[in-house]
C-alpha cells in the first residue's frame, strides 16, 4: 500500500520545474540586459 500512488498532492515538489523557469528568467533578463546595454550604447531614444 506504499506504492506512488498513495502520495498525496502536497507532497509532490516540482524541483526540476523550479529550476527550468529560474534558468529561463535568468536567461531572458541577461537578453534584455544586453539588447538594452547595445540600445543605450547607440543612442537610442524614445520616440
Amino acid at each position: 500500500m506504499a506504492g506512488p500512488e498513495s502520495h498525496s498532492e502536497g507532497e509532490f515538489h516540482p524541483r526540476g520545474t523550479v529550476a527550468v523557469l529560474v534558468i529561463f528568467a535568468v536567461t531572458l533578463a541577461v537578453l534584455w540586459g544586453s539588447i538594452y546595454l547595445i540600445l543605450v550604447s547607440q543612442g537610442a531614444t524614445m520616440p
